[in-house]
């Protein structure tokens, strides 16, 4: 997958303008920032929020009903979400006056058809205080990341081209997360707090590698591309692996429940790494190979005017 990767990008890389190559993953942000303005419109939040962010009810019960048979049950009262793994399945309902809360207890409380019964409940405060800090976790990581990129590199130009390829990655995360309806959870935040770290791993192995080794810039690029694909798709496989285990093995494995949770997480990341490749070996490279190549005609230039 490495080789075969590599033997399509790298062509593409060598042959391709730099403007041209900077283009198409700024064409690919500028869609995902339409999604995420068009979401923020629309319903006021740039990604759809889940339980713990917006409050509400959640029961656990065990029981044999089928998905459209919760959805007749309890269609007078505002169900968000139905997950079933095997026996078990999840219920989750948006907020509810006093009145609907109680009769929504004493159907599922009193109803032969569940055993098992768990209930959890998220008040309005709570997930307003847990939106909050969600935020600051993701916006204190993203200042960290940037700290840090600038200490390594001390480049204006360098450090803001693995920022921005960073934060491409997540915004077009996000943007898929409101395709596929994926909520914003506790999960899915730390889902989007590891793509932090693994997008900027590739970026700067190549920005180390065209500013701290020596050499022809064509051939420190090609050698950054074939271990930073390396370490790319080893990490997507590993993700992977992941998404498809949570997601589908319980149709092939009788009993074995599927794990909505790591199959969103799994998800998310493999969106931002995907993307990862195209922002390091487009964006960021390309914006590399700009800047040294106009800084070395620059220099001969003064060297022929002296």
């Amino acid at each position: 997958m490495r080789i075969e990767l590599y033997n399509y990008i790298h062509p593409f890389f060598q042959k391709t303008e730099n403007k041209k190559l900077i283009a198409i993953p700024l064409t690919i942000l500028a869609i995902a920032l339409i999604i995420i303005a068009s979401m923020t419109i629309y319903t006021g939040s740039p990604v759809p929020l889940g339980m713990d962010f917006v409050g509400g009810t959640q029961f656990t019960v065990t029981s044999s009903l089928s998905e459209k048979q919760f959805q007749d049950m309890f269609s007078d009262f505002p169900l968000n979400d139905i997950r079933m793994s095997g026996s078990r399945t999840i219920l989750q309902f948006s907020q509810m006056n006093s009145d609907e809360l109680t009769a929504l207890e004493r159907l599922i409380w009193d109803n032969q058809a569940f055993t098992d019964i768990d209930q959890k409940q998220v008040s309005p405060i709570y997930s307003q205080q847990l939106q909050k800090t969600a935020l600051y976790a993701l916006i204190l990581s993203f200042i960290g990341m940037a700290i840090v990129i600038f200490i390594l590199f001390r480049q204006v130009v360098s450090s803001a081209a693995v920022i921005t390829s960073a934060a491409s990655d997540i915004l077009i995360a996000v943007a898929f997360m409101n395709i596929f309806r994926i909520e914003l959870t506790l999960g899915t935040v730390a889902a989007l707090l590891m793509l932090i770290a693994l997008s900027v791993d590739s970026n700067i192995l190549l920005t180390n590698r065209v500013f701290k080794r020596s050499g022809n810039l064509d051939d420190k690029l090609s050698g950054a591309m074939r271990t930073g694909l390396l370490m790319s798709t080893t990490t997507i496989a590993a993700f992977t692996v992941m998404f498809v285990v949570s997601t589908f093995l319980h149709y092939i494995v009788p009993g074995v429940p599927p794990i909505p949770l790591l199959s969103q997480i799994s998800l998310i990341v493999l969106i931002g790494l995907l993307m990862d490749i195209i922002n390091t070996w487009f964006l960021n490279a390309g914006v590399l190979r700009m800047y040294l190549t106009r800084s070395k005609s620059r220099s001969k230039k003064g060297g022929r005017r002296a």
